[in-house]
């Protein structure tokens, strides 16, 4: 069972650098919208949000279950092929995305559409 958890693990590790990118694209979007203003853009900005959250607590929890199966989970943001190693543990991209996600959150509630 163990051996089967670790290889699905491994097997969604080219998945996850694009899950950063989609965490961080909904982010700046939900920044636009609510710097931007007009009709809807809170709601769009919450969803946005929501993205946000939902990718900060899928990586919380491929990090506990990495460290329950003795593993270290990080993406690697430098290139391998040169032997570049930017390592970043899985546990801190969570963290960011939840602290995107309260960015949003306050963002969207304290501002006005600019007028």
């Amino acid at each position: 069972m163990k051996q089967m958890l670790i290889q699905i693990m491994t097997d969604m590790m080219p998945f996850m650098k694009p899950l950063v990118w989609l965490a961080g694209l909904a982010f700046l979007g939900g920044l636009v919208l609510v710097f931007a203003g007009g009709r809807g853009w809170r709601k769009g900005a919450l969803a946005a949000g929501w993205i946000v959250l939902a990718i900060g607590i899928f990586f919380l929890a491929a990090q506990g279950m990495g460290a329950l199966l003795g593993a270290a989970p990080s993406i690697n943001f430098a290139d391998g092929r040169k032997m570049e190693f930017f390592l970043v543990p899985f546990w801190q991209l969570g963290l960011s995305a939840l602290a995107g996600y309260a960015i949003l959150r306050i963002l969207a509630r304290i501002t006005r559409p600019w007028k």
